[in-house]
């Protein structure tokens, strides 16, 4: 079952609460659900990835623990999705351009100065990612999943979609064509 528009307003305004209150959300509006069944919104953990850890003393800060834990590994991850999206968005977090650009297609040509220039700034965005679909076509899986970006310096938040795609363990293939990539993203602002 396709969401209503309705309810993709529901989910943009899910996406952008706090990860404490999104359990209190849902909650509230699965009772106002005429669908008990299925969730409203199933929220990625893409701002919950890396725990934001406490002030040390030797002065190391949240985007030193989010650098350190960036999962590489999600670059050759064939299986599941999200895992290269949080390492994307924290990625995008912390500005490890060449790190988020890393994430996207060869054919996307996305490079560490396109995505510096779209999200840099003096404090890196505040990403959301939702919980997205997969679908296949023609030898191809295809993950698509809502976003909302949000920036601490006053530029408009930006909604869109995020396209992912793999060839789906075709003989031949790279191993770039089997693992996990950004083909394309639509953000418009807000």
């Amino acid at each position: 079952m396709r969401a209503t528009n309705s309810q993709k307003g529901l989910r943009a305004v899910i996406l952008r609460l706090k990860p404490g209150l999104v359990a209190a959300g849902l909650l509230a509006l699965a009772a106002c659900n005429s669908d008990p069944e299925e969730p409203l919104v199933e929220p990625m953990a893409s701002e919950t990835a890396v725990p934001e850890p406490a002030p040390s003393a030797t002065g190391t800060g949240a985007s030193t623990a989010i650098a350190d834990a960036l999962d590489a590994g999600a670059l050759a991850d064939r299986e599941d999705p999200e895992r290269l999206l949080r390492f994307y968005t924290n990625a995008l977090r912390i500005g490890d351009w060449n790190s988020a650009a890393r994430a996207w297609s060869l054919d996307a040509q996305m490079t560490p100065q396109k995505l510096e220039s779209e999200f840099g700034g003096v404090a890196g965005p505040k990403v959301a990612v939702g919980k997205g679909d997969i679908e296949s076509a023609a030898g191809s899986l295809f993950y698509v999943a809502p976003v909302v970006i949000d920036f601490a310096d006053g530029r408009p938040s930006r909604r869109g979609t995020i396209v992912m795609s793999r060839v789906n363990d075709a003989l031949g293939a790279t191993e770039e064509q089997l693992n996990w990539r950004i083909d394309r993203s639509s953000m418009l602002p807000q």
